[in-house]
């Protein structure tokens, strides 16, 4: 009986070698199982949804899993979210740190949990999601991991928590947040919702994370990054009304365009393409705020600039988006975006505003 989903769906995209044609983005949905106590919100059957993104390596694909969820809970009506975010580090970073943790609570085996003693020597970093009074307290002066994090792991981080400030989303790193898989590197993420509903300690009603290693471990190739989260309907369902379901509309996809390279630059600056990619995902939020279904496309640092729009709009016409939304530096000079209809191959430049404006009169048209 599958405890989650995730494993499954890697398995799927490896049979199938879907990984020959990333990147790859799912979403699922059905009955999962834990062996565990059963409380109010935490079953050992229950039925969970989630989403997964293969192929997308860049820190931006952190960022828009973590802003898509955010913006599903908020339109559930969800009341009194909170975002917890942590970075787990590459492997390099988290090997320091489990040797440090370890040595650490060894020198505290007399008191700990039985599960962290077992925990102990397998991957002492579960012991940091231990729930056991005893635990925590010990916990409370442990080496905390920010502190083992390589500088590529401390940049991606920066990038992260800069970006959902930019996006306006509220979070609070959390140095202990671990989740409960082995499976995590970088980032790992968690929505809190404060409800007796759920129970004493059953907050968590969506949280994911990074697992770039997984395809790899699980037979596929390796190099296939990925990302995604889940949420348990029980839970949601105890602090939800029901209410209606929008009909589906065809999405618009949102295109950051670097600088071609010239004589004076070979490849565009790393700062401008975190910059641009910060814009764009800005511009992504606002639509998406608006009830507009919107898709993203990131950036891939191992191909040229002059090959990635081509290709990124064959994409979108595979998803049968509407328009695009193109994002150049030129465009955030002027503060304008480049506004393409894909169907009538026509194009101008507009502001956001205006986007979200004829794309809103657009679906009402169609009975949004």
């Amino acid at each position: 009986m599958r405890p989650e989903g995730t494993a499954g769906i890697t398995r799927a995209l490896i049979s199938q070698k879907a990984y020959n044609e990333l990147p790859q983005k799912y979403y699922y949905h059905g009955p999962m199982f834990r062996h565990e106590r059963p409380q109010k919100g935490r079953l050992r059957q229950f039925e969970q949804f989630g989403v997964e993104i293969y192929g997308q390596g860049h820190a931006s694909a952190d960022v828009e899993s973590i802003e898509l969820a955010a913006v599903f809970l908020k339109n559930l009506g969800l009341k009194s979210i909170s975002l917890e975010v942590n970075s787990l580090g590459d492997n390099a970073s988290r090997q320091n740190y489990k040797a440090a943790l370890k040595e650490y609570l060894s020198h505290h085996t007399n008191s700990l949990s039985q599960d962290s003693i077992s925990r102990l020597s397998t991957n002492p970093l579960r012991i940091l999601d231990s729930k056991s009074p005893q635990d925590i307290e010990i916990l409370h002066d442990s080496p905390v991991l920010s502190a083992y994090l390589s500088e590529t792991s401390q940049q991606r981080f920066a990038f992260i928590t800069e970006t959902l400030s930019q996006l306006k989303i509220p979070f609070t790193i959390n140095p202990r947040l671990v989740r409960g898989l082995d499976y995590y590197q970088d980032t790992v993420f968690e929505f809190k919702v404060s409800s007796p509903l759920l129970g004493a300690q059953q907050g968590t009603v969506l949280a994911g994370g990074r697992y770039d290693g997984l395809v790899e471990k699980m037979g596929g190739p390796a190099g296939v990054p990925s990302i995604g989260w889940a949420a348990g309907l029980e839970r949601l369902s105890l602090l939800l009304n029901d209410d209606d379901v929008p009909s589906r509309t065809r999405p618009i996809v949102v295109i950051p365009v670097p600088d071609r390279p010239n004589a004076a630059s070979a490849a565009p600056s790393t700062a401008s393409t975190f910059k641009l990619h910060s814009h764009a995902m800005g511009i992504c939020s606002v639509l998406r705020e608006q009830g507009i279904r919107t898709e993203f496309m990131h950036l891939s640092g191992s191909t040229s600039a002059k090959s990635q729009l081509p290709k990124q709009l064959a994409r979108a016409n595979r998803l049968q988006a509407s328009h695009a939304v193109l994002i150049g530096m030129d465009e955030i000079q002027k503060g304008v975006v480049t506004f393409r209809d894909l169907d009538k191959a026509e194009q101008r430049h507009c502001r956001v505003e205006e986007v979200a404006s004829e794309l809103r009169q657009l679906h009402s048209s169609l009975g949004k």
